[in-house]
């Protein structure tokens, strides 16, 4: 049986395309324009990008008393799971939970909250969350199933570029584009 690597950002999860938007919506709606707060994003994305820190930051930086930082935390926060890849995780629902993994990239708090308010964290055998490269837990799965199909599924290239693929020749990578992108991983 294969076994099957998701990153969350932009593949479980349509977080550039369409929870940003709702981020940055949800800022407008308080009067702050998107040029203000990709200003501050930058900022905070520097630093390791947690949404609390960016909301402190935008609120405080703008002097915006009409809501708290945990209210706009929370309003921004409570749509994660209607920015699921409903068709993937369908899919993901009808293999077994331990040939599933997730490897994702970002600050540990705010993957593990985002993933606890989409609901799709029961679906994986074990969650790991990384700084930089995602070599590390990748190759331990290859390691550790030699003789069985891994599939590493991720919407950037560059993740694919520091692994091994010689000594793990178990391993498959799949660029998740778009929905079409779901056969490749399947071999449909």
């Amino acid at each position: 049986m294969a076994k099957y690597i998701f990153d969350f950002d932009d593949v479980l999860f349509f977080n550039t395309e369409k929870f940003k938007k709702h981020m940055y919506q949800c800022f407008e709606e308080i009067g702050v324009s998107y040029d203000t707060v990709k200003k501050y994003y930058k900022i905070e994305k520097e630093k390791g990008w947690v949404l609390q820190n960016l909301v402190e930051s935008v609120l405080d930086g703008e002097n915006i008393k009409i809501t708290t930082k945990e209210d706009l935390s929370e309003k921004i926060m409570r749509v994660c799971k209607e920015y699921t890849n409903t068709d993937l995780i369908n899919r993901i629902k009808k293999l077994n939970r331990e040939d599933c993994y997730m490897v994702t990239h970002g600050v540990k708090e705010y993957q593990l909250e985002k993933i606890q308010r989409t609901g799709v964290g029961s679906l994986f055998n074990q969650i790991f969350i990384v700084q930089d490269t995602k070599k590390d837990p990748v190759e331990m799965i290859c390691e550790k199933f030699r003789d069985e199909e891994v599939i590493f599924v991720d919407d950037k290239e560059k993740r694919f570029a520091d692994l091994n693929f010689e000594k793990y020749p178990n391993l498959r990578k799949v660029l998740y584009v778009d929905n079409e992108s779901i056969n490749k991983i399947f071999n449909e």
